[in-house]
C-alpha cells in the first residue's frame, strides 16, 4: 500500500557540525527538491534518528519522532521525500536579530516492502545471528580463549557483511557482542585489546545497534580502561 504524508522537520534552526548554517541551506531550496533521508544508527542520542539531506548531502535537520522510520531505511525499503512547503516564521531570538526564521515541510512516500526481497535477507543475516549466538555458547561453556576469538571472528565477519552489503547487515537481529569480547579481554588485564574494542565499535557504522543499557556499560568500561592504561 503506498501511503504519501507531510511532515515537518525538526532541529532546522540548528547550525551542523561543520558550522554550516541550516537555515541559509533551507532558503536555497526550492519546491518540489528532492531530500535524502538517512539513518544514523550511531548517534548517541537516539540510535532511530533519521537526518534530512540535500540532494549535496547538507543537512537541513532531523525527521521528528512520530514520522521516522529508520529501520526500513537501513534495509534499503522504498521512502521518499521532497520539499513540500517552505514556511517562515518568528522567534524571539530571531526578531532580536531582525531575522526570519524558516522551516521545512516535507512530503514523504512509503511503499510497502518488497516481502520476497526481505525473506531473502532475512534467511542471510539469521547464518550471522547464529555465530553470535554459537560464540555465546562457547564462552558460556567457560573457554574464555576459545570464546574470545569466537567474539573476534563473528564481529569481524560481521563488519566485513556491513561494508559489502549494509541492507542485509540491517537485517540482523543480534548486534555484535562487543560488550562480552571486551569484558573477557579486560578480566585478563588485556586493557588496551578491550579499549581498542570498544573504541572501535563505538565508532564505526553498523545498522544493528545495542541496547542503550550496553552502550552505557561500555562507555563506562572505556572510562575504566583508559584509567587502567594512565
Amino acid at each position: 500500500m503506498h501511503r504519501t504524508f507531510l511532515v515537518g522537520v525538526k532541529g532546522e534552526s540548528f547550525a551542523n557540525d561543520d558550522g554550516t548554517s541550516r537555515q541559509e541551506i533551507i532558503r536555497r531550496l526550492r519546491k518540489g527538491a528532492s531530500v535524502q533521508l538517512v539513518a544514523d544508527p550511531t548517534n548517541p542520542n537516539d540510535r532511530w534518528a533519521v537526518k534530512v539531506l540535500t540532494e549535496k548531502g547538507e543537512q537541513i535537520g532531523w525527521l521528528p519522532s512520530d514520522a521516522r522510520d529508520a529501520d526500513a531505511l537501513l534495509k534499503g525499503e522504498p521512502i521518499a521525500a521532497r520539499v513540500h512547503a517552505i514556511h517562515g516564521g518568528t522567534n524571539w531570538f530571531n526578531r532580536l536579530l531582525g531575522k526570519k526564521h524558516v522551516g521545512v515541510v516535507l512530503m514523504i512516500d512509503k511503499s510497502d516492502p518488497d516481502w520476497s526481497r526481505r525473506a531473502r535477507l532475512e534467511k542471510i543475516a539469521r547464518a550471522y545471528d547464529r555465530r553470535v549466538v554459537d560464540s555465546l555458547a562457547i564462552e558460556k561453556r567457560g573457554d574464555p580463549e576459545a570464546a574470545i576469538e569466537a567474539y573476534r571472528s563473528v564481529i569481524a565477519e560481521v563488519r566485513e557483511l556491513t561494508k559489502r552489503d549494509p541492507y542485509t547487515s540491517a537485517h540482523r537481529r543480534l548486534s555484535i557482542p562487543v560488550d562480552r569480547l571486551s569484558l573477557l579481554l579486560e578480566r585478563q588485564t588485556l586493557y588496551r585489546e578491550a579499549l581498542d574494542v570498544i573504541d572501535e565499535s563505538l565508532a564505526a557504522f553498523d545498522p544493528v545497534q545495542p541496547t542503550k543499557s550496553v552502550r552505557d556499560t561500555l562507555t563506562k568500561r572505556r572510562d575504566r580502561l583508559r584509567q587502567q592504561l594512565v
